[in-house]
């Protein structure tokens, strides 16, 4: 009779483990980056040994119980929901952000939502600082040490100047009379001198009696000079001559020479049009200027130069690489997260606060770059939900309350059972 109270006190027992992780895992349903458990039992047996044989044998043992055998994590992956900041960040994958304390010890987790302390450092909800590899100079090196992600507050990048500029543009090949279009086109695009001021770079192209085109520039208004093939400056307009198909046969190079006594004491070098495309094995490719017969017009136009920024927003993408934004459309590399993985996920142990930290069970970190090692992709912007699945949930909370009460009942027959014994005797 004894062990029968034992029997039901141990399924009292692991049905309240039950109750406990499904509980924290309702809990936790909304908690970011939050990987829910699932536990399992194993049944209880006395020592085989003085143990009664059947008539064919077998031991008669009878049940002991339950036991609690593990309780499970699901590293399953979670939801993803779009954020607010575009500092938070989830895996798309297996893996784990790192994060290390002041004291120089290490967390793993899922939980992508960071934000900048007062030095620039990106950090966990827990003040721990997310760890990656720094950029210098808008490049990672290789071989870069794993350290905290800083993103540099109130940087300021200096301007570039203008070296080239590109237009990809059609010159009207057709005849011009007193009644058609005027023989003059002009394509105006800014362009930026050493200390980042916007200058107005205007080409004009006048179309001649042979269907060539005679190019002039001007610089905020003021004549520049032309270089062509390679020679000299010259305030000699350039002429522009196309074959029979309209492709463009000469110059084959083209630039603007500013005068760099109009500056205010910058400089503006000369800025070369590039007239071709480069294919990709860096020879010239199809002309930027043509000449059919349709109406000219620019239909793009780049070049090289920006004004002064500053760092105003940040941007990552799949592989982890962190871009700092600036005020001026610029971009710049500024780090990447680093991600963990681990031969046996299971074996991590829970920290709190979303951690887990490596255990002998759980095999070293494995750290590399997001998108490479079997390492997921990184999300910027977004966060990962709890895996939580509350339906689920529900019913095993179901599940557990009954078996809860079945053993209560147990222990309750066997007290009446006992009560009855009392009486007789």
């Amino acid at each position: 009779m004894s062990f029968s109270f034992n029997t039901a006190l141990s399924g009292l027992n692991a049905s309240s483990n039950a109750l406990n992780t499904i509980g924290n895992n309702i809990a936790n349903a909304n908690t970011v980056g939050f990987q829910s458990g699932s536990i399992t039992f194993s049944s209880l047996y006395a020592s085989s040994s003085g143990v009664r044989l059947n008539g064919a044998g077998s031991s008669m043992q009878i049940g002991s119980g339950v036991q609690t055998s593990a309780i499970h994590t699901n590293f399953g992956q979670g939801n993803l929901n779009e954020s607010t900041s575009p500092l938070h960040a989830a895996i798309q994958g297996n893996g784990f952000f790192i994060v290390r304390n002041a004291d120089g010890t290490s967390g793993y987790t899922r939980a992508g939502d960071f934000t900048l302390n007062n030095q620039g450092f990106l950090v966990a909800s827990n003040g721990a600082q997310v760890q990656g590899y720094m950029a210098q100079n808008g490049v990672i090196p290789p071989g870069a040490p794993l350290t905290g992600l800083q993103i540099p507050i109130g940087q300021t990048l200096a301007p570039k100047t203008t070296s080239e500029a590109t237009l990809r543009m059609n010159l009207n090949s057709a005849v011009v009379t007193s009644s058609t279009v005027n023989p003059t086109f002009n394509s105006t695009m800014q362009v930026y001198d050493s200390r980042g001021t916007a200058r107005t770079m205007n080409l004009t192209f006048t179309r001649q009696a042979n269907g060539s085109f005679n190019a002039t520039a001007t610089i905020d208004g003021q004549p520049a000079q032309l270089s062509a093939n390679g020679g000299a400056p010259s305030s000699n307009p350039v002429a522009f001559t196309f074959d029979t198909n309209g492709n463009l046969t000469s110059p084959t190079s083209f630039s603007v020479v500013p005068d760099q006594t109009l500056l205010n004491g910058a400089t503006l070098p000369s800025i070369a049009i590039q007239l071709r495309e480069t294919n990709a094995d860096g020879s010239p490719g199809a002309a930027n200027i043509t000449s059919y017969a349709r109406p000219s017009a620019v239909s793009s136009s780049s070049q090289n130069g920006y004004t002064a920024g500053e760092l105003n927003g940040v941007a990552v993408d799949p592989s982890g690489v962190v871009y700092g934004i600036f005020s001026n459309g610029q971009s710049r590399v500024v780090g990447q997260y680093a991600v963990a993985t681990f031969s046996a996920n299971e074996g991590l142990t829970h920290l709190g606060g979303s951690l887990y930290g490596a255990t002998t069970a759980s095999g070293q970190a494995t750290v590399g770059t997001p998108g490479t090692g079997g390492r997921g992709a990184v999300a910027g912007g977004y966060l990962e939900q709890s895996n939580v699945n509350i339906t689920n949930e529900f019913v095993a909370l179901i599940e557990a309350q009954r078996g809860f009460q079945a053993n209560s009942r147990v222990i309750t027959t066997l007290n009446q059972t006992f009560q009855d014994l009392l009486r007789i005797i």
